[in-house]
């Protein structure tokens, strides 16, 4: 990891859950990291956290961005070029979900999924790539998930626009380091694809079998396993490219 101390990574999606805990995890390994969240609230959750983090060796920078929008995510990048020449680590991790068939569900929650969970990763990833340009190496981290590459085991199928949204994120990383080579860029973009973590975003998608009682009685991940996970892939020599990494709790259906 000595070679990220002093390096610029951005976060979506950093106030909580996944996005949070690798946040705190890059910040105390020497990291400047700059947190994007779209609202007030998740910002000063964000110096909350800070808070409570003890002795660290790099800092969090809160940025009120919302990826779904241009002019916030054109102003953001113009601020960190400006500020740290431009970015070396970017971890795309803002999602969100909503419970639903495709065929029934509603089509206002499936526009947003789209604006945040595809359009706003891509755009976000287009910005950042245009501020690596000038970096000798630098690095793209996809938070995906198992479901991005097959129909998780539920009894029902649900979060489906999610599901879409995830298998998107899939090809879309095959599709970057084809044009990373193509193009002869030093740039590289991992997915990291976990099976279900306990996060907050069951909850907040409105899926109610998977409460606290499904996570007491199941083999799940933490969000420290999929922190641990990344900090892994930042540690690999850096003439190996990382394509994907699918893994899941110990004995999980």
């Amino acid at each position: 990891m000595e070679f990220w101390r002093n390096k610029v990574a951005v976060i979506t999606g950093a106030a909580e859950g996944i996005g949070a805990k690798v946040a705190e995890d890059l910040v105390k390994e020497g990291m400047t990291v700059i947190g994007f969240e779209p609202s007030m609230k998740k910002i000063e959750q964000m110096f909350d956290n800070i808070a409570n983090w003890g002795k660290v060796y790099g800092q969090l920078i809160p940025c009120l961005c919302d990826i779904s929008k241009d002019d916030d995510l054109e102003n953001a990048f113009k601020g960190i070029v400006a500020t740290y020449g431009g970015v070396d680590l970017l971890i795309n991790n803002a999602a969100i979900g909503k419970d639903g068939f495709l065929c029934t569900g509603n089509i206002d929650d499936f526009r947003k999924i789209v604006n945040v969970n595809i359009y706003g990763t891509i755009a976000c990833t287009r910005h950042a790539i245009q501020s690596m340009k000038k970096k000798k190496y630098a690095l793209i981290i996809n938070i995906n998930s198992i479901c991005g590459h097959y129909m998780p085991s539920f009894e029902n199928p649900t979060i489906n626009m999610y599901i879409a949204s995830k298998a998107t994120m899939t090809a879309l990383n095959t599709l970057l380091n084809e044009e990373f080579k193509l193009l002869n860029r030093n740039i590289r973009a991992t997915s990291i694809s976990p099976g279900i973590v306990r996060t907050g975003i069951f909850k907040s998608a409105g899926i109610q079998f998977i409460d606290d009682k499904y996570f007491e009685g199941n083999p799940h991940l933490t969000t420290k396993d999929v922190s641990d996970i990344i900090l892994m892939v930042l540690s690999a020599p850096r003439n190996l490219r990382v394509n994907e990494i699918i893994f899941h709790a110990l004995h999980q259906k």
